[in-house]
């Protein structure tokens, strides 16, 4: 039963901490707080780990990744665009007709 548990905070665990920054710190605390619920409701016991466990991965806390921005084919297409120039008296008079 724990193996199975350990398997659902992996999944549980992985997949938040794939759309959130986490600090190495905030990931093993989100890990335990993520076993002990899915333990309590199995009617498992969980022992607590010491606040001094967790001084030990202080030292490693590395800069949070930040996530990988794509930009679709379609967006490049309108960014590369060229539209019409800021005071193009066809644009503005566009605008007006649209405006009134």
């Amino acid at each position: 039963m724990a193996r199975e548990i350990m398997k659902l905070t992996v999944e549980i665990v992985a997949s938040h901490a794939s759309m959130t920054e986490l600090t190495t710190i905030e990931l093993v605390k989100e890990i335990k707080e993520v076993y002990s619920a899915l333990a309590s409701l199995e009617g498992e016991f969980v022992v607590p780990v010491p606040e001094s466990a967790m001084a030990r991965f202080a030292g490693s806390a590395k800069k949070p990744r930040s996530p990988k921005m794509l930009e679709s084919p379609e967006a490049k297409a309108v960014e590369e665009e060229a539209g019409p120039f800021l005071g193009d008296p066809d644009y503005l008079e566009f605008m007006a007709s649209r405006e009134g």
